[in-house]
């Protein structure tokens, strides 16, 4: 395995860690902050390590980094502090999450 494989598996397999333990306190925050749907949320709370190791190693990148379009004249905090609202409604028994 080439340096390159060998440090992007070490880096997918920190990021599924990371949306695993998020996937499992709190499916809003992981659908906000990773982009994820209820069905993928489910599957990667449910993984385990092995399985995360084997999804880490597959020489390519399971990082997706999501455009934030702030609105110009507002922080990125006050922005975030926008969205909470509305991902609080998507919590309802009617949501995807």
């Amino acid at each position: 395995m080439s340096t390159l494989d060998e440090d992007l598996a070490r880096l997918n397999f920190e990021y599924l860690m990371l949306a695993r333990e998020c996937a499992r306190s709190n499916p809003a925050e992981t659908a906000w902050r990773f982009g994820l749907d209820k069905n993928r949320i489910e599957k990667l709370a449910d993984m385990t390590l092995e399985h995360l190791r084997d999804q880490a190693e597959s020489s390519r990148a399971v990082i997706q980094l999501l455009p934030v379009f702030v609105p110009s004249g507002v922080s990125m905090g006050t922005y975030v502090d926008l969205l909470q609202p509305f991902i609080l409604e998507w919590t309802d028994e009617n949501s995807a999450i």
